[in-house]
């Protein structure tokens, strides 16, 4: 089948291709060998943590005896809360690993699982 790419870098799924996948918003894109992949996604809202529920998080740390360097609540939330991605993709620069790093060692890995 026959898909269009836009001027705005858009693409018209045909309906006979969409229709498999009822309910799907979103596909995780990737490209391997000049060859472009969608693989159905679902994306799931981030949990959003209270102060009463970090503070059942430290209580649970305690009682398992794992060391924390505090017991504040509010630091806690803070950190329950933070954007792990984003602290993800923090400590990734930090090491100067780019995006095409990361490409190239999950195109080494298929290619070995083939």
């Amino acid at each position: 089948m026959l898909a269009k790419l836009t001027s705005k870098n858009q693409i018209t799924l045909p309906k006979a291709i969409i229709s498999e996948f009822p309910g799907t918003e979103y596909f995780d894109v990737t490209q391997e060998n000049g060859c472009i992949t969608l693989s159905p996604m679902q994306v799931a809202p981030r949990k959003v943590f209270t102060l009463a529920e970090a503070a059942s998080y430290v209580e649970k740390l305690q009682m398992l005896k794992i060391p924390i360097e505090t017991t504040d609540p509010e630091v806690w939330l803070e950190r329950l809360n933070n954007n792990k991605a984003d602290a993800a993709r923090d400590e990734l620069a930090r090491r100067g690993i780019t995006e095409q790093d990361i490409a190239d060692a999950i195109a080494r890995v298929r290619a070995q699982q083939r």
